[in-house]
């Protein structure tokens, strides 16, 4: 189970709502979702809920409440899938955002990057209800597990992004499950001092900065162990 995971509960399954949103109108919201069988998406972990998960809802921009944090415990999950896939929500975009996007997925399945949606478009897809605007931001992470992927997958990302009208954000993401926002490490491997330059590195269960080295030298791990 990963960040942007999404989390399929029993329909009896019991909830622990987080604060700082507790009141009525955020249970009521909650367990209509949870009526439709949709899911909600695996957060960051912590260590001080122990072996509970935590998992988030964004409902459309006129709700109220908006965000919805919850914890659950493990035996209330029915099922864990993997993000959605950009080609699954890719149609539902204007022509002018789904044309960058399509030619970013291709380049990217050629180099066997796999290429899934959270935020916004996401929701979008999931519920079937308005979400975004013109403007919205896209949200993508791509998973990569080899190191000439890195290089292919920030030139796609940067040529989707000087094609769409809206920004492109999201993260690369390692196969250990670190990720890091993907126009801030594109950035650091332009520094002159490269290996030293430190980047904001999430991962399931927390947040760290890391050197461009030792985020780097994840990616040769993994290729040595396959």
């Amino acid at each position: 189970m990963r960040r942007h995971d999404l989390a399929y509960l029993y329909p009896a399954a019991e909830y622990r709502l987080l604060s700082p949103v507790q009141c009525p109108a955020a249970h009521d919201a909650l367990q209509r979702w949870l009526q439709t069988q949709r899911p909600l998406v695996v957060a960051r972990q912590s260590v001080a809920v122990g072996a509970q998960i935590l998992l988030g809802l964004t409902l459309p921009p006129d709700a109220e409440p908006r965000r919805i944090s919850v914890s659950v415990n493990p035996d209330a999950v029915s099922a864990i899938a993997p993000p959605l896939a950009l080609a699954h929500c890719v149609n539902t975009c204007t022509a002018a955002v789904a044309a960058p996007l399509k030619r970013l997925l291709r380049q990217c399945e050629s180099h066997d990057i796999v290429v899934s949606v959270y935020g916004s478009l996401a929701w979008e897809a999931l519920s079937g209800t308005t979400y975004r605007h013109d403007q919205s931001d896209i949200d993508l992470v791509c998973d990569i597990a080899r190191a000439p992927q890195l290089a292919c997958c920030i030139e796609a990302l940067q040529l989707a992004q000087q094609a769409l009208p809206c920004s492109l954000d999201g993260e690369i993401r390692f196969a250990g499950g670190a990720a890091v926002n993907w126009k801030e490490l594109s950035q650091a491997l332009l520094q002159p001092a490269q290996p030293t330059t430190r980047v904001v590195v999430k991962e399931n269960a927390g947040v760290a900065l890391l050197s461009l080295t030792e985020l780097l030298s994840r990616l040769k791990e993994h290729e040595h162990v396959c």
